[in-house]
């Protein structure tokens, strides 16, 4: 399996709500009072492009072009931190509210971003994937979603 998406699979994904801080787990149900069970959300970020270290100068301009994207979109937003599960790595990201999957996968490919988790509320959180080359070394398991895409077929990422 590939590290970064061994790294997205074990990675800690905690979303700041009216109610309190909430881990998105990956095949557990996301439920929050943030709208009727069956609206479209989703977890982006725009830090670090094809999985590559950036200035933080870098990160926080992606990061804030990504916010402009999704209140334009008129999209609920509540921040978020991705992190490894040492929280050794942590970048920040954004909980979207009323985002269609379709959508999201745009801009997380816009946005350079190799993964993103989407869903439904009250539904299983998913791990959408945007690197469809990494599938032949995986055994698939029933929350990820391979998303095909223009993505660059870089080898690295």
């Amino acid at each position: 399996m590939p590290p970064l998406l061994e790294a997205f699979l074990a990675a800690h994904y905690r979303v700041f709500l009216p109610t309190g801080e909430q881990m998105l787990v990956p095949g557990r149900p996301f439920v929050a009072p943030l709208g009727p069970a069956g609206t479209p959300w989703a977890l982006l970020t725009a830090f670090n492009p094809l999985a590559r270290s950036q200035p933080s100068a870098a990160n926080d301009a992606a990061q804030a072009r990504l916010l402009a994207a999704l209140h334009a979109a008129r999209c609920a937003c509540w921040p978020g931190i991705n992190s490894d599960a040492d929280g050794g790595h942590a970048e920040r990201s954004v909980l979207a509210i009323g985002l269609a999957p379709a959508a999201a996968d745009a801009l997380a490919l816009q946005f350079g971003q190799c993964a993103l988790l989407a869903g439904t509320l009250g539904a299983a959180v998913r791990l959408r994937i945007l690197r469809a080359h990494w599938r032949e070394a995986v055994v698939d398991t029933a929350f990820v979603d391979w998303v095909a895409s223009t993505a660059p077929d870089d080898r690295r990422t």
